[in-house]
């Protein structure tokens, strides 16, 4: 039998199990130990969490950081050290300054071509530019919410449908989202300014190249489809291709191409995974092309029931239950969908670090939890 260059490359390439995959992503992302290190170089390793929910970084942050109080991060919101806006995948994420800068240039494509592909037709044959300007003229003025932002806008400009225009602005600004808005414990409307009106922003210094190895250090070992759906990026093979000389190759079991960082720690595949509490759209999920390192086929879908705003427990490194929470006068209410039956020491390893959870979403009151299989 004849081996092609092909396959004699394949098979001398290290091939690494869903297991050894998911253990390695848990590794980094401080979900197999409690890492100790400051908020705001958690969150810049991680290129920032998720937040289209309020408090969704900070149960990314508590689940990942020893002794995270919400408290610290709300802190560094209001100090403008952080900040939340459109960013990777045309969703809200949180920042620091410089990551912020950067990362939002580095994707302003990606929002360009997203805007264009759902809202150019509802915008009509407008003129874009001198709404654009109007719409800074109004926050420049001072910050608004996107609903008082969008009845302005409407006034001027009456024929093109509301809600093109104000994700227009959003995409030809970097509009943040400010506190008291947004921040542990508001319900009030967003309220947004132009990132010029908040800070003095620094000059962008991050360069495709770099967010493919700060990727994979955070996310890796993974290929260059699962950063593409991680950050919105297309033609991301030359990025991969210039700095290859200073990456490792493994395949997984599919025989995919995937690429890691030498050093980045790659645990074996028996490595103790503790329960984890994941906000609703956690990246660690959402952050692969292939996520069945994080989530079996047969629990896609299934353990949410349909409910967008439930968040994910990893059970032995894979997601294996759904969670929802609702405040209550007396603190609050968790309740647990496991996919399967937990029982023995998995059941009070669920139910411990369910009861410390229910207690940091409920400043300490706790409250009642609830555990059903399906």
């Amino acid at each position: 039998m004849v081996v092609t260059r092909e396959e004699e490359t394949a098979m001398s390439v290290p091939v690494l199990t869903r297991l050894e995959l998911n253990r390695a992503t848990l590794a980094r992302q401080m979900l197999l130990v409690r890492a100790d290190r400051p908020i705001v170089e958690a969150i810049e390793f991680l290129s920032g969490p998720q937040a289209q929910i309020s408090e969704g970084p900070y149960q990314a942050l508590w689940s990942r950081l020893e002794g995270f109080r919400h408290e610290a991060m709300t802190r560094l919101i209001e100090e403008r050290t952080l900040l939340r806006a459109t960013t990777m995948r045309g969703t809200l994420h949180l920042h620091s300054v410089p990551d912020m800068v950067g990362i939002r240039k580095l994707v302003q494509p990606v929002l360009e071509r997203m805007w264009g592909g759902q809202f150019a037709k509802r915008f009509g044959a407008g003129d874009r530019q001198a709404m654009i300007r109007a719409g800074r003229r109004l926050l420049d003025k001072g910050p608004m919410t996107a609903g008082a932002l969008r009845k302005a806008l409407v006034e001027r400009f009456p024929e093109p449908d509301p809600l093109s225009m104000t994700t227009l602005l959003q995409v030809s600004d970097t509009l943040v989202q400010i506190p008291p808005t947004r921040i542990w414990g508001s319900g009030h409307a967003p309220v947004l300014t132009r990132i010029g009106n908040w800070i003095e922003p620094p000059k962008p210094d991050i360069t495709r190249r770099q967010l493919v190895k700060r990727y994979l250090a955070a996310f890796g070992p993974a290929s260059v489809a699962d950063m593409q759906a991680w950050c919105g990026l297309t033609k991301l093979d030359a990025d991969f291709k210039a700095v290859r000389g200073e990456l490792v190759e493994f395949r997984d079991e599919a025989g995919r191409v995937l690429y890691d960082l030498p050093e980045a720690p790659r645990p074996d595949a028996e490595t103790p995974a503790p329960i984890r509490f994941l906000p609703v759209y956690d990246n660690v999920i959402l952050g692969f092309a292939d996520r069945s390192r994080m989530v079996a086929a047969a629990d896609v879908g299934r353990l949410w029931q349909g409910e967008t705003n439930r968040g994910s427990v990893l059970i032995d490194g894979m997601v294996g239950a759904s969670w929802g929470f609702a405040k209550t006068k007396a603190g609050g209410v968790l309740d647990i969908l496991t996919g399967t039956p937990v029982t023995g020491k998995t059941r009070e390893g669920l139910e411990a670090e369910a009861e410390a959870f229910l207690a940091f979403m409920t400043d300490g009151k706790g409250g009642e939890m609830k555990i059903e299989a399906m």
